[in-house]
C-alpha cells in the first residue's frame, strides 16, 4: 500500500492545532463513513485513511514521532504510517494496537482509540460500527415510490406518505417529472441501536393530464375550433395550468396554427426561467350537412375562390 501523509489525508497544516485537526476529522468522518456511503469502496478506504491519520495526529507522543521521521530525526520508519494503517508491527504496534478497520474495527486489546471515542458521540455509545461490505442495508436508506397529478408537479405540493414506520408529511417541489428523486434526511429505516436513521429516497411519477401535454419544460395543449371562429375570428375561453384563459383567433386562421403563453410553462428545478404554454387550434369540421348547408358551402366556394394545391403536382 502507498505510504500517505496524514496531514494530507486530514487536509490540514504541518502548524495545524489540535482543534483544527480535530474539527477536519469530524468533517471528513461524517462524508465518508461506509454506514452513510452504502457499499462504496471509495468511501471505505477514503475512511480508513483519514481515521488512521487522526490516530496519528491526535496522539502527541506520535505525531512528533512522525514529523521528526519526516525530517530525517527518526522516530518511526518511512513506513510507519502505512504499518499502523494495516495493523503491521511498525508505529502502529505497543498499547494502542489496532486490528484494522476491515478486520473488526478500530477497537483494539487496550480499549477505544481516540477515533472510536468520536464514533460514540456521533453513532451512540459503545457501537462497534461494521464496514460497508458487512453493513445492514436497510440502514443506508429506504426506496419508495410516490405518484403525484400533472398539476400538482406544475405546481407543487405537500403528500402525506406512508413508510413501514410512520407517517410523514413531504414537500414535492413544482417542475418535478418522471425519474425525479426527492431525498428525506433521516426518514427511511431506523438504526438499530440510537444514532440517526437512514434516508427516505422517493422515486416520482407523474400521471398523465387528459388535456395537457408536457415536453421538458414546455405544456402543449390542442384547441378545438370550428370553421366559422376559422373564418371570422373569435375569442374563445380555454383551459391552462394556472385556470381557464381567453385566447383571441384573428380571422382566417390556419388549422394547427400554434398560440404561445410565454412563461406560462413548467417550472425548473434546474434554472429559474419556465416553460412557455403552446395553445394549436385545430379545425373541426361536421361530419355532415344537410342540403342548405351544402349550397352555401358551394356559393361560398364561387364567392371566394382558393387554389391551395396551384403548383402543388408540378416538377
Amino acid at each position: 500500500m502507498e505510504t500517505v501523509d496524514p496531514y494530507k489525508a486530514l487536509g490540514v497544516s504541518r502548524d495545524a492545532t489540535d482543534a483544527e485537526i480535530k474539527s477536519a476529522y469530524r468533517k471528513l468522518a461524517r462524508r465518508f463513513h461506509p454506514d452513510l456511503n452504502g457499499s462504496s469502496q471509495t468511501a471505505e478506504s477514503r475512511f480508513k485513511e483519514i481515521s488512521v491519520a487522526y490516530e496519528i495526529l491526535s496522539d502527541k507522543d506520535r505525531r512528533r514521532q512522525y514529523d521528526m521521521a519526516e525530517s530525517g530525526q527518526g522516530g518511526f520508519s518511512q513506513a510507519g504510517f502505512e504499518q499502523f494503517f494495516t495493523g503491521g508491527t511498525g508505529f502502529g504496534a505497543g498499547p494502542y494496537q489496532r486490528r484494522g478497520f476491515g478486520q473488526g474495527g478500530f477497537y483494539g486489546s487496550k480499549g477505544p482509540s481516540p477515533a472510536e471515542e468520536w464514533f460514540s458521540e456521533f453513532f451512540g455509545p459503545s457501537q462497534r460500527r461494521k464496514p460497508a461490505k458487512n453493513h445492514n442495508p436497510k440502514e443506508s436508506g429506504l426506496e419508495q415510490s410516490l405518484e403525484v397529478s400533472f398539476l400538482e408537479a406544475y405546481s407543487g405540493v405537500k403528500k402525506a406518505v406512508t413508510t413501514p414506520y410512520k407517517t410523514i408529511e413531504v414537500y414535492v417541489p413544482a417542475g418535478v417529472d418522471n425519474g425525479s428523486r426527492i431525498r428525506v434526511g433521516g426518514q427511511g429505516y431506523p438504526p438499530r441501536t440510537g444514532g440517526r436513521g437512514g434516508d427516505l429516497f422517493l422515486n416520482l411519477s407523474v400521471r398523465n393530464h387528459r388535456f395537457f401535454r408536457r415536453q421538458d419544460k414546455e405544456i402543449y395543449l390542442d384547441v378545438p375550433i370550428t370553421l366559422g371562429e376559422a373564418l371570422l375570428g373569435a375569442r374563445i375561453e380555454i383551459p391552462s395550468p394556472d385556470g381557464n384563459v381567453a385566447l383571441k383567433i384573428p380571422p382566417g386562421v390556419q388549422s394547427s396554427t400554434s398560440f404561445r403563453f410565454r412563461g406560462k410553462g413548467f417550472p425548473s428545478l434546474r434554472d429559474p426561467v419556465r416553460g412557455d404554454f403552446l395553445v394549436k387550434v385545430n379545425v373541426v369540421l361536421p361530419d355532415k350537412i344537410d342540403n342548405l348547408s351544402r349550397k352555401l358551402v358551394e356559393e361560398f366556394e364561387k364567392l371566394n375562390p382558393l387554389r391551395p394545391r396551384n403548383n402543388f403536382l408540378k416538377r
